[in-house]
């Protein structure tokens, strides 16, 4: 004989004043529905029946995320369902000669993304000032960004934020 399994029940009325124990789930009979307690909330937490979940068809929500942290070059991202991405990051290049190189934490599908680059804080000895950063390449792994410096045009080395958007791969 098949084993039958009963969780404990009662009306709306009666869950409410039902503190059930910590991971116990009790079935609420007026509306059909589970509720799952915590050992201290009243009536504990109603899960949602499939047929009064919002149909989410259309909308775009984010599915996958990154913070940053040291430990991804303080890079971040948000993905979303349909496929956009908005990532970002902050670094500096490793010598006023040289660009500084962004790898982006996920891959796009091509090189069609929107760039935002700008120079937080100039650490160069001279008096000229960042006029400016800009990419000098972009694949669909990263970008290369320049500095240069205000009154004379050379690159400097510099704090850099960059931020794109676009299509992830």
């Amino acid at each position: 004989m098949p084993i039958q399994i009963q969780f404990r029940r009662g009306t709306s009325a009666e869950h409410e004043t039902f503190t059930g124990a910590p991971g116990e789930i009790t079935v609420d009979t007026t509306n059909n529905t589970l509720r799952v307690h915590d050992g201290q909330t009243p009536g504990g937490t109603t899960l949602a029946r499939a047929d009064a979940v919002t149909d989410m068809t259309g909308t775009d929500y984010v599915v996958a995320w990154q913070s940053p942290t040291a430990d991804n070059n303080y890079t971040w991202y948000r993905l979303y369902k349909s496929g956009w991405v908005e990532m970002g990051g902050i670094g500096r290049s490793a010598a006023a000669s040289s660009p500084f190189e962004a790898v982006f934490p996920i891959t796009m599908l091509d090189t069609n993304y929107t760039i935002c680059v700008c120079s937080k804080s100039p650490t160069s000895t001279s008096t000229d000032t960042p006029h400016g950063c800009h990419y000098v390449s972009k694949t669909k792994t990263g970008i290369k960004v320049i500095c240069v410096a205000g009154n004379s045009g050379d690159w400097v080395q510099s704090d850099i934020s960059w931020q794109i958007c676009g299509f992830a791969e």
